[in-house]
């Protein structure tokens, strides 16, 4: 939020976008839409929300296609690899509102319902915090955070790399069609084996160094692999356990390695190393359990009938 007017501010894009563009841009090109899902009747919410619609109507942006012809040059195409064409600027915008911004949320075909609500819940998150004080998160309760497991960075690595190898295959193989003259006929099975290590070779350069460089989710990040050490049980279960903050440690603040009362009975207490890295690298107690990759409809189906 900047002077009271609400936008969308996101990684691949190169400057913040206007929240009622970004929303048109999905499909909701109605003013009345978007204040209702944002604000509902409230006059309250509607008068913190005037600045933001304001703002959309002197943009004289008032269709899908023209919000997404606004947005498209300001997405930085971190997935295009060198040398690649670039799209219309519409094709930009909706490829990554779809895949890229707010990117956990699905998108079926071309109905960005979903997402239009999820960010319309998040606008309104935003105004009740400018609002009221007492509104805001807790940024250290644990129920707000969650665990970045081995096999979801594996899974961001594997996908960075299989998405270069087909961009290098496709221009490797658009180069040697380009040819006026071919001295033989092409072979697709050679241009694989040409680039068939690069997957291999990322994955076991990143596990055995420890450096997850991801350029498409701009993710670079040392010391994410160590050497398992294995003088104890104990000693192997407490690296198995480990759970380390993203926050500096260079940083001398104590709310970020306070004991919180929701982390009772899931982290352990005791078990954190002395010095600066002193509460920020906890351990996970010994009966906890994480939860990963749960069916979604029948929590839909609760959701649902809770209202």
């Amino acid at each position: 939020m900047k002077k009271g007017k609400l936008y969308l501010k996101h990684n691949t894009l190169s400057e913040d976008i206007p929240l009622v563009l970004a929303m048109r841009a999905m499909g909701m090109t109605s003013d009345k839409e978007i204040a209702e899902l944002i604000a509902g009747k409230d006059p309250f919410y509607l008068e913190l929300l005037l600045p933001t619609l304001e703002e959309g109507a002197a943009s004289n942006t008032f269709t899908q296609r023209a919000a997404l012809d606004y947005i498209g040059p300001k997405v930085k195409g971190m997935g295009r690899r060198v040398g690649a064409a670039r799209r219309p600027p519409y094709e930009e915008a909706l490829d990554a509102l779809a895949n890229i911004i707010i990117c956990h949320v699905p998108v079926n075909g071309s109905d960005f319902r979903a997402k239009c609500v999820y960010m319309a819940m998040m606008a309104r998150r935003v105004l009740d915090a400018v609002s009221n004080d007492n509104k805001t998160d807790d940024l250290d309760y644990l129920g707000n955070k969650r665990l970045e497991l081995a096999g979801q960075l594996i899974a961001l690595l594997f996908e960075d790399l299989f998405k270069r190898f087909n961009s290098d295959l496709k221009l490797n193989v658009d180069k040697v069609l380009k040819k006026p003259n071919l001295a033989r006929e092409f072979d697709a099975y050679n241009q694989l084996l040409c680039h068939g290590d690069l997957i291999t070779q990322g994955l076991m350069r990143a596990i055995s160094t420890g450096n997850w460089s991801l350029k498409r989710f701009k993710m670079d990040r040392a010391g994410v692999t160590h050497i398992l050490s294995r003088l104890s049980y104990i000693s192997a279960l407490g690296m198995m356990t480990r759970i380390s903050s993203q926050f500096e440690k260079t940083r001398k603040v104590s709310g970020p390695r306070a004991l919180q009362p929701s982390q009772w009975g899931m982290l352990c207490p005791a078990d954190t190393p002395e010095g600066e890295l002193c509460g920020l690298v906890k351990n996970l107690a010994l009966m906890t359990h994480i939860t990963t990759n749960d069916e979604e409809e029948p929590i839909k189906r609760v959701a649902y009938a809770l209202g």
